[in-house]
């Protein structure tokens, strides 16, 4: 929440990239430079504020590779959050791979997890989100700002203006007037609007959907005989948290029913309730980008018009000077504003979810079973992060200290590849612990390889830490 928006403003672009569109402190000066910058963004297309995102991000890692992971407060941060979340964690693998600066990311992340595990100490906001959302902010209150001035509301409808995502961050704080700009630019783009480009208008841009892809590619198919019991114990044979596992194989296999009954015609789709949120109809633009046009966009799209048209009605009933004691106009501008902002129901998160709560509480009910405990003690077992989501009692406090156990030994890992780094060590090879880092980060929260295994090498897949 802005509290008071002079007190977040800079002059100058910050090394955690926040400051991309600068703004001065008073005066003339201050509207020149807000409205120069934003005249820059809207000379391209695309939404602008997705663009100052963008820059927002890539500055962020750029510097945290450069000299910001050395930063005790950056550590701090990364210990508090047990590293990052699942879309910047994927970020670093790419970006940096195995190396020094991950065994720092990962002897923060995995010390944090056990604090987690065992203090019950509460989890931290990702670094690299609070940049970025800091940078999203920033961009926002330059758009309201500079969007008071006539020749930028000119420059602006001449352009395809912010996407869905950034319309809505600006929804609660944007006045009158400007929220009609934002509403009638964003209604016009989404009627026009086609394939890839229509995707991204409603869902924001999304550099992490070509890596989710990657990883669910990659998830086993999952044992489909046997009882439930048996079910859960040839799962637990699979190097993953077996919620993670479940959650992960539930959306792509939804998302591979949607495709095909899309591709089909199946006209039961357009009977379903909500739509597709920006995460998953990114996953199907990526996986079939006629479906995601024809089937899950355009029916976003049509939801999406409806509601921005109740708007500008309501926008249109306000009186020219605002009314007291009485419901009135204003009330239903209120009542348009909540029905915009309502997350509407996704129906591949609802069977992610589904099963994710369902499998969490087979794992608690199971692991009273000697055969089933027996089991799991050789197993990847429970992630941190589902781990410490089990109610107390005999169950919760094993398998914490089961993820407890396996997160030490990989500290471990990490902290003699780091050892080995120095040039004193050069000699000795390389052991199974080079890719401690990767599996520690499937240990705190298996999210990160969307439910499967870490990507090691074959010849480890018997080494099971514990």
């Amino acid at each position: 929440m802005d509290t008071d928006d002079r007190d977040t403003r800079q002059d100058t672009p910050s090394p955690a990239g926040t400051g991309v569109i600068g703004v001065a402190r008073s005066g003339r000066s201050e509207v020149r430079h807000v409205l120069s910058e934003l005249e820059r963004l809207l000379a391209e297309g695309a939404c602008p504020v997705c663009r100052h995102v963008a820059a927002t991000e890539r500055s962020f890692f750029s510097w945290f590779e450069i000299e910001s992971y050395s930063s005790s407060a950056v550590q701090a941060q990364l210990r508090a959050a047990m590293g990052m979340c699942p879309a910047h964690a994927r970020r670093l693998i790419d970006g940096l791979g195995e190396g020094h600066i991950m065994t720092i990311v990962m002897r923060e992340a995995l010390a944090g997890a056990r604090s987690v595990l065992m203090d019950d100490a509460q989890i931290g906001a990702c670094a690299a989100c609070t940049a970025v959302g800091s940078g999203c902010g920033h961009a926002r209150r330059s758009l309201l700002d500079g969007l008071q001035d006539p020749s930028l509301v000119r420059l602006y409808t001449e352009h395809d203006g912010i996407c869905l995502v950034h319309l809505l961050d600006a929804v609660p704080f944007a006045p009158a007037p400007t929220l009609k700009l934002l509403a009638e630019r964003l209604l016009e783009t989404l009627t026009e609007g086609a394939g890839a480009a229509l995707v991204g208008m409603l869902a924001s841009a999304d550099p992490d959907a070509p890596r989710r892809a990657v990883w669910r590619d990659r998830l086993p198919e999952l044992p489909v005989t046997g009882s439930t019991v048996e079910r859960l114990g040839d799962r637990l044979q699979i190097d993953a948290c077996p919620v993670c596992l479940a959650a992960g194989v539930a959306v792509r296999d939804y998302l591979r029913w949607f495709i095909a009954h899309s591709a089909d015609g199946d006209p039961s789709l357009g009977n379903d309730p909500g739509e597709l949120c920006a995460t998953h109809l990114h996953d199907v633009a990526l996986a079939n980008p006629a479906v995601a046009s024809k089937q899950a966009a355009a029916h976003k799209r049509a939801a999406r018009i409806a509601q921005l048209q109740l708007l500008l009605a309501r926008l249109a009933d306000l009186p020219a000077t605002p009314r007291r004691g009485r419901r009135g106009p204003g009330d239903g501008l209120e009542d348009a504003r909540r029905h915009l902002l309502a997350s509407p129901y996704c129906a591949a998160c609802h069977a992610r979810e589904g099963i994710q709560r369902a499998q969490h509480d087979l794992l608690a009910a199971s692991l009273a079973l000697p055969t089933l405990r027996e089991r799991y003690e050789r197993s990847h077992g429970l992630c941190v992060r589902h781990a410490r989501q089990l109610a107390d009692g005999p169950a919760a406090r094993f398998a914490r200290q089961h993820a407890d156990a396996r997160t030490a030994v990989f500290a471990w890992e990490v902290q003699e590849t780091a050892r080995k780094y120095a040039w004193a060590y050069r000699h000795e090879t390389d052991g199974p612990e080079r890719r401690g880092w990767l599996r520690g980060l499937a240990q705190i929260d298996g999210r990160v390889f969307d439910g499967g295994p870490p990507p090691i090498a074959e010849n480890e897949c018997d080494d099971r830490n514990g």
